[in-house]
């Protein structure tokens, strides 16, 4: 049975807001939580002991509580927090505790989560002009997670105390605190089944997601307010070649060449953006490229591999798939013509006859590749391949080697159980896999009419306009709250990622389950990830946390 706290008006609550949220918000910086490491443990205590101190869970103590995510060499957890209030409509506010590390801070590693000592240690450093005037103008807190996100979080926080202050309010307030939100979403994928689970038991609807990561502006005359978050697919191509001695390079094919010209065809190329309005995704850009060579020797390597990022609207994982296929396609086609073309020129210097050259070229996807793995080694290939796989599993969750890394090593393995011969092109998949979300994407839109209610809020208040954009472009977890997909793209992803469900997985039907509106509302940042991020004062303790309360409080009235 759920027992209110003391009776408060919004009034009492707004007094100490300030100085609440900044008390929190600084110890929340204070706690380091490097991603991927013992760290996200120590705040995660700090959160957890946070919301056991309220009033409200104090009384309430079955409306808190934790979720281990699965095999976790850290140990993570998920901290979930519900105040109850009248019917079933359920807000939820998400945001992440980790935070990228601090190797870049360099000699200012030790005051990297104190603000007043790293700002008066900055004061003496070569700053850009932008990053002076913010210093010292005395409007921006700096330190590592001060806008991404510890400020989201301290708001956030607050705000469900807020509510849980209030006697009797309509509606339901749902707080998810995830980790890994800087690596590969562990935490926002275990909290997507575990919403369902909290939904399930406590009769729940959810009819909107808030999340407040920080927002990217020029200015302080327009803030800017997201409807949406930004997809990810993440290809990766494996190249088999024709080995060969470097002193006869026409007796084989480079691998890395095929790559390149695959490379050549996608890297910054336009026609692969997608475009809503006047946004419009950035084009691919690779982030790894490599040959196979496991040591140096006077041949041509065998295989080579890459993989990039290509960030999405609209366009499917089916549609992807068969795009670099396509791709793939023309650059081995380029490929051999500059091969033949390169060798008749060299005969022409030599003076040699050309002979005749052939080669069989194959471009095919990794659900192919595993089928003729399959079909020729059996059972055993099954046996073998898990067996290899598990070895793969205790190599990534203890950080020896990358999630992409991991599914190029699983699809090696599977092109030598083919006894998959070049020149060839293999295309897959690998996590983490963000979907696209938006609101204007959803059958039913925006029921809320937020931009709206966003811009009214502020600008009575601080005359301050709210621009609404589409997608939030800086990825984000909302992503596995609206899946606007089909069985299609979710077969496509299943069986083009090597490892499915071993090293990775989705849970896509909780993701179908749990489709709802989102929207990320949070304070002004900048240079996210850099030893000069910072975020925007009077957002964090006065600004968004009123935005939010009203936006929240005016949607539960509405019938």
């Amino acid at each position: 049975m759920n027992i209110p706290a003391d009776h408060h008006t919004l009034s009492d609550i707004r007094l100490d807001r300030s100085s609440r949220i900044e008390s929190l918000f600084l110890r929340l910086v204070a706690s380091r939580s490097d991603t991927n490491t013992c760290f996200e443990g120590f705040i995660e205590e700090i959160i957890l002991n946070w919301l056991k101190s309220l009033d409200y869970f104090r009384h309430n103590p079955e409306n808190l509580g934790t979720r281990k995510l699965f095999h976790d060499h850290y140990q993570r957890e998920v901290i979930w927090a519900l105040v109850k209030g009248k019917g079933s409509r359920t807000i939820v506010l998400l945001h992440h505790h980790d935070t990228v590390d601090i190797e870049d801070f360099g000699r200012l590693k030790d005051c990297a989560f104190r603000p007043d000592e790293l700002r008066e240690a900055l004061s003496t450093r070569n700053l850009g002009k932008a990053v002076r005037q913010d210093l010292e103008s005395n409007e921006w807190i700096f330190g590592r997670g001060t806008a991404d996100m510890k400020s989201g979080a301290a708001i956030q926080l607050n705000l469900l105390n807020e509510f849980s202050m209030l006697n009797d309010f309509d509606g339901n307030i749902l707080l998810i605190s995830v980790p890994d939100e800087e690596a590969i979403s562990r935490g926002m994928l275990a909290a997507t089944e575990l919403m369902c689970d909290i939904r399930n038991t406590f009769h729940l609807e959810y009819i909107l997601a808030v999340n407040s990561e920080p927002y990217f502006n020029n200015t302080r005359k327009m803030a800017v307010m997201y409807e949406g978050s930004v997809g990810k697919v993440m290809p990766v191509v494996y190249v088999r070649g024709v080995r060969c001695h470097i002193g006869e390079p026409y007796n084989g094919i480079n691998p890395s060449l095929i790559l390149a010209n695959i490379q050549s065809h996608s890297e910054l190329n336009v026609k692969l953006c997608d475009r809503v309005g006047h946004n419009a995704t950035p084009p691919p850009v690779w982030v790894n490229l490599k040959d196979r060579k496991k040591a140096y020797d006077a041949s041509i390597p065998e295989a080579a591999t890459g993989y990039f990022n290509w960030l999405t609207f609209t366009r499917t994982p089916v549609e992807i798939m068969a795009e670099m296929n396509s791709i793939s396609q023309k650059a081995m086609q380029q490929t051999l013509e500059r091969f033949h073309d390169s060798y008749k020129a060299y005969c022409k210097l030599t003076g040699d006859e050309p002979e005749e050259i052939t080669f069989e070229p194959r471009v095919l996807d990794y659900r192919t590749l595993h089928q003729e793995a399959l079909l020729k080694g059996g059972a055993d290939f099954i046996r073998k391949f898990e067996e290899f796989t598990a070895e793969i599993d205790e190599l990534l969750k203890s950080n020896a080697i990358t999630l992409p890394e991991a599914s190029i090593r699983l699809l090696e393995f599977t092109a030598d159980a083919a006894d998959l011969e070049g020149p060839a092109v293999v295309t897959a998949i690998s996590g983490p896999y963000y979907p696209h979300v938006s609101n204007a994407l959803w059958h039913k839109g925006d029921p809320f009419d937020m931009a709206r209610k966003v811009n009214e809020i502020s600008m009575k208040n601080y005359g301050v306009e709210y621009l609404s954009v589409p997608y939030f472009m800086g990825i984000s977890d909302l992503s596995y709250l609206s899946w606007t997909g089909n069985d299609e793209d979710i077969t496509a992803i299943r069986e083009n990622s090597p490892g499915w469900d071993s090293i990775y997985r989705i849970p896509f039907n909780a993701l179908q389950s749990l489709k709802m509106p989102v929207v990320n509302i949070g304070p002004w940042g900048k240079d996210l990830h850099k030893p000069t991020e910072r975020v925007f004062r009077k957002d964090v303790y006065e600004r968004i946390p009123e935005i939010l309360h009203c936006l929240i409080s005016d949607i539960f009235t509405m019938k």
